[in-house]
């Protein structure tokens, strides 16, 4: 049998494979990455079906840090060529999906990422000796000691639980003459952004259009995770609530029959446990046409044998994996793209924007596994503690990889013993920092952005100014995090949020770190026990506190006592 070796092998080269091949490819490591298809990106030939991409390409940001104009590029790759810039191909902020599959395959042919094209994988297997065997169709298998999964979003997800489901047309089937759809009853059956997109898109020429709900609706707007309902799509819902025949409704869907007409019948209810009588309203609609849209999987379960098959969550959707990507269960297997989210439906890894940087970093991480080659250090001997904050301050203000992976992607300070020196990582997953170093003795300060709406009862688009400048733990919107870390022990400081997300000093320059300046250091001081030699603040600034006859004033035109203190938005 002819089996060609590599070390690294990536199946897939849509631009999570894209990109870390071309770290491997600059780093001269022994790596191939196998596509079945003719061209690189090809899953953007064909979706989003609709051509409109729903990341974003903001081109004009005020500020020229070219890393800072990163966090509103969200289709570009990570390369040392200024032309592979997305925004240097459209100026739309939601461009086409053809443009994006162009994008890809320039980047393919310009960084020369090693592609074996035409090679369909039939299986994957491991060895006894801990590596993979790939099987294609055609062709030589291949064998490696690491393996990149990159492959995508799959196949679409059946809601096998509703009876008949076979009866509707998928997704990825769907015909786009809407000709076929004048006049037409139409229902939509999932809630993600290609649901909504699909119902949009006939909203102009289906009679009506019925989206149909499996749980309460996610707004981007209100969760910040941008795999939810984007406003771009959500013109269905506008008019839903303003009684255009179209609706979003939210059943519990049993059933779909055809009936002797050749109509689509669904069997939906709806309960009513508060009712003056709880109970169940069973209900019945005929629709014309049934579209599918539940959603892809990330995982695709027939190329594994039972020696390497993943772990996997939520009906097969995602991959389980551990804090560096890498299968829980399949050691040396790692999925990178969008497959990244299955361990992060919080932040950014579902899209380029930020999979790119994950993958970075998982690439740093795999030099330090496979190569004996350390995580980059940056090291700071006699270091002042001005020149460290203000480095702090430039990363809050400028970072495009924390800036998206909120939550989830840190840069960490390690000191030495005598607080003289320290040791800075970018760009780690927080998970792993704190398996890595929380329960070490050195002093370890973890610094990231991350949102605070959950210390809010209300809705976050309700929130329509900063938050409480008198306490940085009732920050809202994305804001700094300093974590210290030591034997065990977790304290936080946040910082209060900023309206462009700059967090300069000084505050002139558009930032708003020196209303906490005073604060954090003296936070410093306590947690990692150094004299900063702090001088006085400054007395004075924006906030001006109210009288006593203000406040009486207020309370009583409120009909309200002195209240319990909580985070609450300005009003």
């Amino acid at each position: 049998m002819n089996v060609v070796k590599h070390k690294y092998i990536i199946i897939g080269a849509g631009p999570g494979g894209l990109q870390m091949g071309h770290f491997l490819q600059k780093s001269e490591r022994d790596y191939l990455v196998l596509e079945k298809n003719p061209t690189a990106g090809s899953f953007f030939s064909q979706f989003p079906i609709h051509r409109k991409l729903i990341s974003i390409n903001k081109k004009h940001n005020f500020y020229e840090e070219e890393e800072f104009n990163m966090r509103h590029d969200w289709n570009s790759l990570l390369s040392d060529d200024p032309e592979l810039r997305f925004t240097k191909y459209t100026d739309e902020l939601f461009a086409s999906a053809d443009v994006l599959y162009q994008y890809l395959q320039d980047f393919a042919r310009k960084t020369e990422v090693n592609i074996a094209h035409g090679t369909v994988v039939k299986t994957v297997s491991k060895q006894s000796d801990g590596s993979f065997h790939i099987a294609t169709k055609e062709g030589p298998d291949y064998q490696c000691e690491v393996l990149l999964l990159g492959l995508g979003s799959i196949k679409p997800l059946i809601p096998d639980e509703v009876e008949g489901i076979e009866l509707t047309t998928n997704y990825d089937e769907l015909e786009l003459d809407k000709e076929r759809y004048v006049n037409k009853r139409v229902c939509v059956i999932g809630q993600g952004n290609s649901a909504f997109e699909t119902a949009d898109y006939l909203s102009d020429t289906a009679s009506f259009v019925h989206v149909f709900l499996k749980r309460p609706l996610k707004m981007a707007w209100d969760s910040h995770f941008v795999g939810d309902l984007r406003a771009v799509n959500n013109s269905i819902l506008d008019m839903y609530q303003l009684k255009s025949l179209h609706a979003v409704l939210n059943p519990r869907l049993r059933k779909i029959t055809r009936l002797e007409n050749g109509c689509l019948q669904t069997t939906h209810e709806y309960d009513y446990p508060h009712s003056k009588e709880p109970g169940t309203l069973m209900l019945t609609r005929e629709y014309d046409e049934i579209i599918c849209c539940a959603g892809f999987k990330w995982v695709d379960d027939a190329i594994f044998d039972d020696s390497c098959r993943p772990a996997t969550w939520n009906r097969g959707k995602y991959p389980s994996l551990n804090t560096v990507w890498e299968s829980e269960n399949v050691p040396n297997m790692f999925f990178i793209g969008g497959a990244m989210q299955g361990n992060d439906r919080q932040a950014s890894s579902g899209f380029i924007h930020g999979f790119r940087y994950n993958i970075r970093s998982l690439f740093k991480l795999l030099e330090e596994r496979f190569e004996d080659v350390p995580y980059p250090v940056e090291r700071k001997p006699e270091f002042e503690w001005d020149g460290l904050l203000d480095d702090m301050y430039d990363r809050f203000s400028n970072s495009a990889a924390m800036f998206q992976m909120f939550g989830v992607l840190v840069d960490v300070l390690v000191f030495s013993d005598d607080m003289k020196e320290v040791e800075i990582h970018r760009e780690m997953p927080l998970p792993h920092v704190r398996e890595r170093f929380l329960n070490g003795d050195r002093h370890v300060l973890v610094l990231s952005l991350e949102f605070g709406f959950k210390h809010f009862e209300e809705s976050s688009i309700t929130f329509l100014g900063p938050s409480d400048p008198n306490d940085t733990q009732c920050a809202a919107f994305l804001h700094p995090v300093v974590r210290h870390l030591r034997a065990g022990r977790e304290e936080e400081f946040h910082f209060g949020d900023s309206l462009l997300g700059r967090w300069d000093r000084p505050h002139g320059e558009g930032g708003a770190v020196m209303s906490y300046h005073y604060e954090f250091q003296q936070w410093i001081e306590a947690n990692l026990g150094v004299d900063l030699k702090l001088p006085e603040p400054v007395e004075g600034g924006p906030f001006r506190k109210w009288s006593k006859e203000e406040i009486a004033a207020w309370r009583k035109a409120n009909e309200m006592e002195k209240p319990d203190y909580k985070c609450m938005r300005p009003i």
